[in-house]
């Protein structure tokens, strides 16, 4: 999952300026294109050749911190981060990268800063938005997280990406505030996007069940069940389903569904 994240989150598209002329370059975008594929001993090779001919390259240092998270090295790539700041204290996406490795080591307080930064430093970013929503929302700042996450989705909107986790992480908590109104609207625009996506289809269900329609959110989880993994495992979908499924009285489809739940346990 954290490889995952890794490589989808945004390149590392700084300002070029003089750094596309670096002799550092050419062995930087190849390494980029190895990340991508995940062939992370290759990558870090290529890696090392561009800092070995611009060992202020920020790009290939940004980078070399994204494989040492993706491979649970954080010491590493909190020095390469360090180095990147150093070199170029208005290169936002170090900044942002130095606040994403304390808030994958679950060092919330830490992470704050760094994410203010890169958001200072590009407000039109909604990466750093949305991890300080993450952020504020384990710390127990839920409606401060809320705004945040208002804020990354309009972001997202404004450059014409929207994307379906980041309406699903925001419904997931309005769900949670009992707001559900709200977090219906976001969840079928997420449906909108993508139909087929797994994690709506379920946060759509659990909407249902919250708003007491136990046999809509039962056929809403086995649309679920039936689509692509995403974050969403079976294990949630079959135990919301044999809620639901109590809940509508039909107690055949509820054992059924029980049955295949417990077949998943070791």
């Amino acid at each position: 999952m954290r490889t995952a994240l890794l490589v989808c989150l945004v390149a590392a598209l700084v300002p070029l300026r003089a750094q596309d002329k670096s002799p550092g370059y050419p062995a930087y975008e190849k390494a980029n294109t190895l990340f991508v594929a995940q062939k992370f001993p290759e990558c870090l090779k290529a890696i090392d050749q561009a800092l070995r001919l611009d060992p202020k390259l920020v790009p290939a240092l940004t980078l070399k911190a994204k494989v040492a998270m993706a491979q649970n090295s954080f010491e590493v790539a909190r020095q390469a981060l360090e180095r990147a700041i150093k070199t170029d204290s208005s290169a936002w996406y170090a900044h942002f990268l130095y606040g994403l490795q304390f808030y994958l080591q679950n060092e919330m307080q830490s992470a704050l800063g760094p994410l203010e930064t890169a958001r200072r430093l590009n407000p039109r970013e909604s990466g750093p938005v949305l991890y300080l929503g993450y952020t504020s929302e384990s710390l127990g700042r839920l409606e401060q997280a809320v705004s945040l996450y208002r804020e990354a989705i309009r972001l997202e909107r404004a450059s014409g990406k929207p994307q379906v986790e980041t309406l699903l992480v925001s419904a997931r908590l309005l769900l949670l505030l009992g707001r559900l109104e709200e977090s219906e609207q976001l969840i079928q625009d997420a449906l909108e996007l993508d139909p087929k996506s797994r994690d709506a289809r379920f946060e759509n269900a659990r909407l249902l069940m919250k708003s007491g329609e136990p046999a809509q959110a039962a056929r809403e989880g086995e649309l679920a069940l039936g689509l692509p993994a995403g974050v969403t495992a079976d294990r949630q979908i079959l135990y919301l389903l044999v809620r639901a499924y109590r809940a509508a009285g039909q107690e055949n489809r509820a054992s059924e569904r029980a049955e295949r739940l417990r077949a998943l346990d070791p």
